[in-house]
């Protein structure tokens, strides 16, 4: 059991979370602007996204083995420690994420046989090789400075999934709306890479941290969650949503990640207990933004679909 309980830990479950928000992020849009729900698409297609998701924790730690301090493990930043502690089980985390891999292509093949939607099929692809490749070689885009961007993307992938399973395709609406997601999501990999800028200036990679420093970055923070604020308000003069959709208060609610940024980069200094306690910070408040984003959709495709 207790290899078993590793094994769990290795997969860093709660990060699943962050992606549920995303990929109901874009399915609650889709239903508000069709007016149509439909449970089962949305659970088939988080079915696709969930190990999606999951087989990056997984190749992350094998292939950043080398790399990761689990000294320097945080609640969010350092991988799980799990594969230095028990390296025999190196072999298993490799080989489980391909599992995953192939696990989510495959239910993406069959929810396009079944429901006609082939974009679904492009999406679930496209992120699988992100994740795959983030750490992975020949491309391993987190070594060479595109790491950040490759996360950012996500903010893209994960709510697309979601609108194309309920509006079975994407349009506009979902490009516009996740330009904001992409900008928090660089918020979140710079966030999360600073407290390991130490271990991935020893271990070769080309984070934006490494490149910049710590004031650099969160200058990028503050910028990337200012831009997703005001991108957020200026939706609500864009004649492409429903006008149920009250934007400013999307762009209110941003506001809980972009004051914590702006007082980390104001107030924040290069000792490792301040910067591990106000990386914390802004993860909390990403966390708090895409629950309260989650349920102020959720309370206006009620209204939408009775």
């Amino acid at each position: 059991m207790g290899q078993v309980a590793e094994v769990i830990k290795l997969g860093r479950f709660p990060f699943l979370g962050a992606g549920l928000i995303l990929y109901a992020a874009g399915g609650l849009l889709a239903g508000v602007q069709t007016g149509q729900f439909s449970i089962e698409r949305f659970i088939m297609g988080y079915a696709i996204v969930m190990p999606a998701h999951l087989s990056v924790s997984y190749s992350n730690d094998y292939y950043d083995f080398e790399n990761d301090n689990p000294d320097a493990v945080t609640s969010y930043t350092g991988g799980s420690g799990v594969l230095q502690r028990h390296p025999e089980l190196r072999g298993f985390a490799r080989n489980f994420a391909v599992t995953l891999i192939m696990l989510s292509v495959s239910i993406s093949v069959l929810y396009a046989s079944v429901y006609g939607n082939a974009i679904v099929v492009l999406l679930a692809v496209l992120g699988n090789l992100l994740g795959w490749f983030y750490s992975a070689p020949p491309i391993k885009l987190s070594y060479r400075g595109l790491g950040e961007i490759a996360t950012s993307l996500t903010g893209f992938i994960f709510p697309g999934m979601g609108y194309a399973v309920i509006s079975g395709g994407l349009d506009t609406s979902l490009l516009l709306f996740s330009i904001s997601l992409m900008l928090l999501q660089m918020v979140f990999i710079v966030n999360v890479e600073i407290p390991d800028l130490r271990e991935d200036l020893e271990g070769g990679k080309r984070t934006l941290p490494v490149r910049i420093g710590v004031d650099g970055s969160r200058r990028i923070m503050v910028l990337s969650a200012s831009a997703a604020t005001l991108l957020f308000g200026l939706l609500e003069f864009s004649p492409r949503f429903a006008e149920s959709i009250n934007f400013l208060i999307m762009a209110l609610l941003s506001l809980m990640v972009t004051v914590p940024c702006l007082h980390a980069f104001l107030s924040g200094s290069d000792t490792r207990d301040d910067i591990v306690r106000k990386s914390e910070i802004v993860m909390n408040s990403l966390v708090a933004f895409g629950i309260l984003n989650t349920l102020y959709l959720i309370s206006i495709m009620a209204g939408v679909i009775q």
